[in-house]
């Protein structure tokens, strides 16, 4: 079957990020759809024919695209779209169907397996919407499109059948594990300087799954609970020696959700790394009670150049309501282990948790004012769908649940109505966590060794500071 894989435009001239729970629109990155050129690769082994374009990338419009599918006939288009700004990214399908009204428009959202009726029913020309791993059903599904099967034999999607009513499989009969995935399709990407992290001058880059899953049950997550999957270490510096070697990659983001989980693995990836003279730069993230010191001095000598870590809190009580599963006193051992070994830090917080009140976030700023980390992210709680929280919400008519399907995945803290913590002036708090650094000599000091020992980071640092600009949120 001839089929196109479309990364969709920029939405109002940001690049968006679309890889499975991360829709994120991101002026401060650029990343390179790794979900799409993997698909690409799998369909390409049963010997379709694929072209790929990446819209976001190359920052093409809508109206580059109306163009393009007006010269060219595809029996399939598949796309990842970002379900927050669906009316946006939906337009891909009246353009599909305009040039050729027998074309099958496949679509992927994270949160397709909540709203599957809402999104077939708004968006019409929107054919078949992947509610579960698209790698695992991308091929099954292209297989019976091709032989004019049925689709009620394919798990794991929402669809239209004859009469027009709207069903769903939910069950995926085989979950296709990582480690027997395909390498992404990198050469249909005709160049990596497109893409960036933080900064621009932090490029050529990519972004690369060293494994996928969460096992733990942070309360405030969207992949609480999702199984593990992880690579060899083998596949992992096979991947990167052909970016360094075929596309001059120097950064690279691992995007797992924990990178960290299988340590013998990271341990054989870092040595395997230094023996392939591989000299591509690399971030992270991971949790606190899985790292140690041996561990991240092996990972900045194969090199690392950034983790980041969900503290999210510097109080066990809020720690232990979020259902983190982890201890203040791990989160202050790995962050000291971490500036051993000489790998800047990048500390989240989440505000506002279920229990948070003045002595908590005292108890966070004595953290903050503990570990000065080099880049301190904070965040107020939000009711995001689909996670436990949202849940406890609704059980606390903190939110409505009349909302419509939008609001409820554009939700803000704002939407949160009679929550106690957020009587709380959480605004003023980030503030003064932000001025515990600003104002300290000691983590400019810090800082400006981070920097010294990290020379890829010291223009795109001092650039953000330059045009006070907020890709780089240092404090």
């Amino acid at each position: 079957m001839k089929i196109l894989l479309i990364n969709l435009p920029r939405y109002n001239g940001i690049s968006v990020t679309r890889e499975g729970r991360c829709e994120l629109l991101a002026p401060y990155r650029i990343d390179p759809p790794a979900t799409l050129l993997i698909i690409a690769s799998i369909l390409r082994e049963k010997n379709h024919d694929i072209e790929f374009i990446d819209a976001n990338g190359l920052n093409l419009d809508y109206s580059y695209v109306n163009k393009f599918f007006k010269k060219r006939f595809f029996d399939v288009v598949i796309f990842t779209f970002a379900a927050k700004i669906s009316d946006y990214e939906l337009k891909i399908c009246e353009i599909v169907k305009g040039a050729n009204p027998e074309c099958i428009t496949i679509g992927y959202s994270w949160y397709g397996k909540y709203f599957y009726q809402e999104i077939l029913s708004e968006y019409p020309n929107l054919d078949i919407l992947m509610i579960e791993d698209p790698f695992s059903i991308i091929e099954d599904l292209i297989t019976t499109i091709e032989n004019k099967g049925e689709l009620n034999n394919i798990g794991g999607i929402s669809y239209r059948n004859s009469n027009k009513n709207i069903k769903i499989n939910r069950e995926l009969k085989k979950r296709v594990k990582i480690e027997d995935l395909p390498l992404p399709a990198y050469d249909l990407v005709k160049s990596f300087q497109n893409y960036h992290i933080f900064s621009p001058l932090l490029r050529p880059y990519a972004l690369v799954y060293a494994g996928k899953g969460c096992p733990y049950s942070c309360q405030y997550c969207l992949v609480a609970n999702t199984k593990y999957s992880s690579r060899t270490a083998d596949s992992i510096v096979k991947e990167l020696k052909y970016l360094q070697n075929e596309k001059c990659v120097k950064y690279v983001w691992f995007f797992d959700e924990i990178f960290t989980l299988n340590r013998k693995k990271i341990i054989e990836m870092c040595v395997k790394i230094k023996k392939e003279k591989i000299k591509i730069k690399w971030f992270c993230d991971s949790r606190v009670e899985l790292v140690d010191l041996k561990m991240l001095k092996m990972m900045k000598k194969a090199g690392c150049i950034g983790i980041s870590y969900g503290v999210e809190s510097g109080s066990q009580k809020i720690l232990n309501s979020m259902n983190k599963g982890t201890k203040v006193s791990q989160a202050m051992q790995a962050l000291q282990w971490t500036r051993k070994a000489r790998i800047p830090i990048q500390l989240n917080l989440l505000l506002g948790y279920v229990g948070e009140n003045e002595e908590t976030l005292k108890e966070t700023e004595i953290f903050v004012k503990n570990t000065l980390p080099e880049i301190l992210q904070i965040s107020k709680i939000s009711p995001m769908f689909g996670s436990e929280f949202v849940k406890l919400c609704l059980k606390n008519q903190w939110i409505d649940d009349r909302s419509s399907w939008k609001e409820k995945l554009n939700a803000s803290p704002s939407d949160l109505k009679n929550y106690p913590p957020l009587s709380l002036d959480l605004d003023k708090e980030i503030k003064k966590l932000r001025k515990i650094l600003r104002f300290n000599p000691k983590w400019w000091i810090i800082t400006l060794f981070t920097l010294l020992r990290n020379k890829d980071l010291i223009l795109p640092v001092v650039g953000a500071f330059l045009k006070h600009s907020s890709s780089i949120n240092l404090i």
